[in-house]
């Protein structure tokens, strides 16, 4: 249709060119002044083409005319916009003429609609739109009647009226035959028309056969074929009375027969009394029972009988068996011997087969007999799953130690390592191979055992001639271990013992020689002193715990007997730099008996001297050092400075460290006094 109208478009715009063109050639010698008036008129009614040839004549006389110029410039671009135009407009009228081709009505009235806000009197779309809107009114009353119908049908469904809502859904598909969604719904309008009319055929079964069971006085059958039928039509207003009705009287008939199947178990079990009191129990339920008033009667009669006080003697007797051997298994239960309770209830049962509690506690003491076998054996799989896993784990270890030790070439060890490993897995393919390897590696082994007591030998040796004897003794011990009852290694070991002993001898003394004298001066309160020979005492390295103990002992005194803290927070002081603290004077009468506590550790990499240094003012008045080791712990250092004449005679009132090629952190540094 667009390529149509576009003929006639181009047709018709050659036909006005061809006669404007003759009517120019008609005109006689017009004027520039006429051309461009004539051009005006015709922009001025929107012939853009007509005005365009106008004011192309016009320059033909005036070429260089920037009126007529400027004229045919804007001439040219409304044509261009005309064209731009007709390209919307004629996109407009394809994309509508293709969705009117395919049924989409509505979306084709938007594209007319949309060209005709172009061209608003073009013939062409007016009629399609014309066209169109009596459709659509048409197809609207068609779809209205439609949904009316289907609506109708939907209320119909929910009001369980399935054969009008078929009806209904029939008619609206007459007018719409291909719609999926009424197809499905009078589908299932049909489905449930019959899947209604079973139930009601259902109902009324059960109603019929509840009728028959009530009249029976089976109603317990009676109530669940009336509660089906209210399960299939739950609004029904007589079921509810009927069952509950039906509920009553079979209250009433199970408790009465609840109480004469207990009446006639006491009575088979010649339980007489209990009998007696459970047939009367079902008289309260139903007053007028023939059957439990002549049970009654009958019990009456037998316990009057010289043959029921017999029974009831021997009954008595076995009661009196049966709690016994109950009363012994409950006992074997409690200190879990379930094989001994086992036994206890079986005698039990002998006497009373069928009696509840007993058969109850035989089978649970079975049950507990099968479970602690269970957990036995589950123990002993458990248990040897880990042993088999520990084995392998071990066996793999004693593998990767052998591999490791053929690849340093300690060839003895290896073979030591894999016969371990066949020791606990002799089908050990691994082993058996790396011991094949070793095997041709012996002479390697014996030039290695060989070379190891000569190692071991020289270190011993070499050891003993330093009086390193514990070395020595360890050394010739491997030469052993390589040279099983070597004489030459086992003789020096003597010797090496030997020595060892006389030099833990000679330690010994040193150690009590200064354990001695460091008790000598902490009697007489050097502390100081006290301190240095309990220091010896350590450095001995005898391990007796003593000494240090008493350093303690001697620091907790000082400790308690604080008098004042010169350091109470961590100070580190840089080598070569000094650090002053100032502090009040300390009372003369107690500085006699001053000490300086500190506890400093060695921030450097070698040992070295700090020096402290005490004055007054300006003028220094004492000094001493300690030294550092690079041991990185926190040392104690304990000073008698009461005993430096200068500290008891000068009102000192600052102390100053300096520390020599090394950087020292202090924690804690105190003067305090001795008891």
């Amino acid at each position: 249709m667009r390529n149509l109208i576009k003929y006639i478009f181009i047709i018709s715009f050659g036909i006005l060119c061809f006669s404007t063109n003759y009517t120019y050639a008609q005109d006689k010698a017009p004027t520039f002044q006429s051309l461009i008036s004539s051009g005006d008129k015709e922009f001025a009614k929107k012939e853009y083409i007509k005005a365009k040839t106008y004011y192309q004549e016009a320059l033909r006389l005036r070429p260089k005319d920037a009126t007529a110029k400027s004229k045919l410039n804007t001439t040219l671009q409304k044509i261009q916009e005309e064209n731009q135009k007709e390209e919307r407009f004629f996109q407009y009228i394809d994309r509508a003429d293709n969705y009117y081709a395919n049924s989409e009505l509505e979306k084709a009235l938007a594209e007319y609609n949309k060209a005709l806000k172009i061209y608003p009197k073009d013939e062409y779309a007016l009629n399609k739109k014309a066209e169109i809107t009596t459709t659509l009114k048409d197809e609207k009353d068609k779809l209205d009647s439609f949904n009316e119908m289907v609506a109708i049908g939907d209320k119909l469904m929910k009001s369980e009226k399935y054969a009008e809502a078929v009806m209904q859904y029939e008619s609206a598909l007459k007018l719409y035959p291909n719609n999926s969604a009424v197809k499905e719904k009078y589908q299932n309008a049909k489905n449930q028309k019959e899947t209604y009319n079973t139930k009601i055929s259902e109902f009324e079964r059960l109603n019929t056969q509840g009728q028959e069971f009530t009249l029976r006085k089976r109603y317990t059958e009676a109530i669940d074929a009336y509660q089906q039928a209210l399960q299939l039509f739950p609004n029904d207003k007589e079921l509810p009375n009927i069952i509950k009705d039906l509920q009553t009287k079979k209250d009433i008939s199970d408790r009465y027969e609840a109480k004469i199947n207990e009446a006639d178990a006491l009575y088979e079990d010649q339980s007489y009394g209990e009998a007696k009191a459970a047939y009367q129990a079902a008289l309260t339920v139903i007053p007028d029972d023939s059957y439990a008033s002549g049970m009654i009667a009958r019990v009456d009669e037998i316990v009057n009988s010289p043959e029921y006080k017999k029974i009831q003697s021997d009954k008595a007797k076995l009661d009196n068996d049966f709690a016994n051997f109950m009363h012994k298994g409950e006992n074997a239960e409690g200190i879990k011997n379930y094989e001994l309770a086992l036994s206890f209830y079986v005698n039990a049962l002998e006497l009373k087969p069928n009696n509840a509690e007993a058969l109850a506690k035989k089978k649970n003491a079975e049950d507990m007999i099968l479970y602690l076998e269970q957990q036995r054996k589950e123990q002993e799989r458990l248990a040897a799953i880990e042993a088999e896993k520990q084995r392998k784990a071990q066996i793999q270890t004693l593998i990767n130690t052998g591999n490791q030790q053929i690849t340093n070439k300690q060839y003895a060890n290896a073979e030591q390592t894999f016969n371990q490993v066949l020791a606990l897995d002799p089908n050990n393919t691994t082993a058996t191979q790396k011991l094949g390897v070793i095997a041709g590696y012996y002479e390697e082994i014996q030039r290695q055992k060989q070379e190891n007591y000569n190692k071991a030998m020289g270190l011993g040796d070499f050891a003993f001639e330093r009086d390193n004897f514990t070395e020595a003794i360890k050394q010739y011990n491997i030469a052993l271990t390589n040279k099983p009852g070597d004489e030459t290694a086992t003789r020096q070991l003597s010797l090496a013992q030997q020595k060892e002993n006389l030099r833990l001898q000679a330690l010994e003394d040193e150690y009590n020689n200064y354990i001695a004298q460091a008790e000598t001066h902490l009697k007489s309160k050097d502390y100081d002193k006290a301190i240095d020979f309990y220091n010896k005492a350590i450095n001995v390295n005898t391990g007796n715990p003593y000494p240090a103990n008493k350093i303690k002992e001697i620091s907790d005194i000082l400790k308690a007997n604080t008098i004042l803290d010169l350091v109470s927070k961590s100070l580190t002081v840089k080598s070569n730099e000094s650090k002053r603290i100032d502090f009040q004077p300390i009372d003369i009468t107690v500085r006699r008996s001053n000490y300086i506590s500190i506890k400093a550790k060695n921030l450097s990499d070698k040992p070295f001297l700090v020096y402290v240094t005490y004055g007054n003012g300006a003028k220094e008045n004492g000094s001493f050092t300690v030294r550092l080791q690079t041991n990185n712990d926190f040392n104690d250092f304990i000073v008698r400075i009461g005993s430096q004449y200068k500290w008891f005679s000068e009102d000192n009132n600052w102390i100053e460290i300096y520390p020599e090629n090394g950087d020292v952190e202090i924690i804690s540094m105190e003067i305090t006094k001795d008891n």
